[in-house]
């Protein structure tokens, strides 16, 4: 397979079944068309959009055979249709690849007819569609910046080009649960399974960054109970067709004045044994002479897994790497960082991952 101004692409002899990258996170900008109140991207100081170039669009792409179905994202924090040539950088994806790209959009730009069409015959995996509500008070107060009308004249367009090419490519639907929209979401679900081409509708909670403001925390984010209604009251569907988000379980400690008897002797006890480790350690140190330089022990690697990797590639060609740590256990991955480069300094996409598993194979081996 040839990218074009890159050659052939890099071939590993089980290429078909070596797929290292568990995700690419891609952006070919870095700024968005909407300044939504939930956002987990601060853009209070951003004032330009940066777009990315075709030669590293291309470079990018030798990504994608070792990336696996629907795992390639084209978009990641910010929104893809602000590069004016997103359309043509959908058509440079190599068909046999169109599998693993997917992008999100907020559908509020309004776009040419061609456009629609672009996506409906582009054979990539799927779009995610983000929307909090059909109605346009609401939906307008939570997309800020967006147009209620225009969104919904991009989505008529959207869908009935996807009805005219019969298309392929899946659309799932994004939603951000809030006080405001709770009590619509149970029918919003069910009409974007039946009436808008929906293969899954997801529910999120919102990622309580620092930055969104407290009067929104306040008003907006759902009581447990809440959450228990709307999972409740959700329409029936097949597996997989509604996928439900709550909030992580918090995990805080007991007040203070909560604790009991025991485990405030126990607290005291550890640490006073703490404070007489430290008074045994620091008495028992060797004085350093004048002379002498303390000498620097350097820290051990981390010890991450090979071929399983998360990538995070920018507009300007940034590609972050990072593996899962080896002390990770069940479903809590513990991410560390392994390397960064530009993608477009990378020669040999496969020589190059190839390395980092060596680099794995051999800080595991020497710990």
């Amino acid at each position: 397979m040839r990218v074009p101004g890159q050659g052939d692409l890099a071939r590993s002899p089980n290429l078909s079944s070596w797929q290292p990258l568990l995700h690419v996170a891609m952006d070919i900008v870095d700024n968005c068309n909407l300044r939504c109140p939930f956002c987990l991207y601060d853009y209070s100081a951003v004032r330009r959009t940066h777009v990315m170039t075709r030669d590293t669009l291309e470079a990018a792409l030798r990504l994608l055979p070792y990336t696996k179905d629907g795992e390639f994202w084209f978009s990641c924090l910010h929104e893809p249709s602000l590069h004016p040539e997103f359309a043509s950088f959908l058509d440079a994806i190599p068909p046999a690849f169109r599998k693993k790209v997917f992008f999100t959009t907020n559908l509020a730009r309004r776009m040419p007819e061609s456009y629609f069409q672009t996506l409906a015959q582009s054979g990539i995996d799927h779009i995610n569609i983000s929307m909090e509500s059909r109605t346009p008070e609401l939906y307008e107060r939570m997309r800020k910046g967006a147009r209620f009308p225009i969104f919904m004249e991009n989505w008529d367009r959207l869908l009935a080009a996807f009805r005219d090419a019969e298309s392929t490519v899946v659309l799932r639907y994004v939603i951000m649960a809030y006080k405001s929209n709770l009590h619509e979401l149970p029918e919003l679900s069910h009409y974007l399974l039946s009436e808008g081409r929906a293969a899954q509708v997801e529910i999120r909670y919102t990622y309580d960054v620092p930055f969104i403001d407290a009067a929104f925390r306040q008003q907006e984010f759902l009581e447990e109970a809440e959450w228990d209604w709307l999972q409740a009251n959700l329409p029936v569907a097949e597996p997989g067709q509604i996928l439900l988000a709550r909030p992580p379980a918090p995990q805080n400690p007991a007040p203070a004045d909560t604790q009991t008897e025991t485990e405030a002797e126990a607290e005291a006890e550890a640490e006073a044994e703490a404070e007489a480790e430290a008074e045994t350690a620091s008495a028992s140190a060797l004085p350093i002479k004048p002379e002498e330089t303390p000498q620097t022990v350097k820290e051990p690697e981390p010890r991450f897994i090979p071929g399983h990797y998360l990538a995070q590639l920018s507009w300007d060609g940034t590609l972050e790497l990072k593996g899962i740590s080896q002390t990770s256990s069940g479903a809590a991955l513990i991410e560390v960082p392994v390397v960064t480069k530009n993608i477009r300094d990378i020669p040999d996409i496969d020589s190059f991952l190839y390395a980092l598993d060596c680099k794995s194979i051999q800080t595991s081996e020497a710990s």
